[in-house]
């Protein structure tokens, strides 16, 4: 099953620019 491997990477890939960027999720 990839959905969860996907669902992961996909959030991975979403949270790594708001880190570096040190910007909130929504802003």
């Amino acid at each position: 099953n990839f959905l969860p491997l996907t669902l992961a990477l996909c959030l991975w890939h979403t949270l790594i620019p708001i880190i570096l960027a040190g910007a909130p999720p929504m802003a």
